[in-house]
């Protein structure tokens, strides 16, 4: 059974969100490689758990090296991609406008090709490893499944904005205490991605 959590919020400052509104999100617990190699070997026979294992312990490691090397890793099922890791490449503080752009170098007028290296450079970028499930594994997930069934409702309070952000990139101001993982509660996202 995959259980869930209904959530009844009651709205975000910094979203400007003052209506309560209803989500549900789901209630996970953890499992580790060597669970999952033993579920691995009930599936396969010939898998040792004991192998399983070294392979699930090793798995991250190899595949942060290859993404590293500007890979992307992609798991397959029956010869369809599942799941699919990747090195995630981003502005930092977020896209370059014009207002933006001025900001990093006065003299810009326009944002061109011939500018827009330059710009990126000096606003820096982010890295992170990114994975998502695709089509293949929706499928997986949904011919496994045995029912949902309901592990909680809970009353998300208010959220208030303690702090208003000097810099409007900056959003470290707002500190609701579960920094990453605040709720949006006007698209059903409960913030738990």
């Amino acid at each position: 059974m995959i259980k869930y959590d209904v959530k009844l919020n009651n709205g975000v400052e910094a979203f400007g969100t003052t209506e309560k509104t209803v989500t549900a999100a789901e209630h996970v617990e953890n499992v580790d490689a060597k669970f999952m190699a033993h579920h691995m070997h009930l599936h396969n026979a010939l898998i040792p758990e004991d192998v399983a294992t070294a392979v699930l312990n090793a798995f991250c490691e190899s595949a942060a090296e290859l993404m590293g090397q500007g890979n992307a890793v992609v798991l397959t099922s029956n010869g369809k991609a599942a799941l699919r890791l990747y090195p995630d490449v981003h502005v930092k503080g977020g896209n370059i406008n014009l207002a933006r752009a001025q900001e990093l170098m006065p003299e810009v007028t326009e944002l061109t090709l011939d500018n827009a290296t330059e710009l990126v450079q000096r606003a820096g970028l982010t890295l992170r490893a990114k994975a998502e499930c695709e089509p293949a594994m929706g499928v997986l997930l949904d011919q496994s499944k045995s029912g949902l069934t309901l592990n909680e409702v809970v009353n998300v309070p208010y959220v208030q904005r303690t702090a208003t952000p000097a810099d409007p990139a900056d959003t470290t101001g707002t500190n609701t205490g579960n920094q990453g993982n605040t709720p949006n509660p006007g698209s059903g996202d409960d913030g738990m991605s």
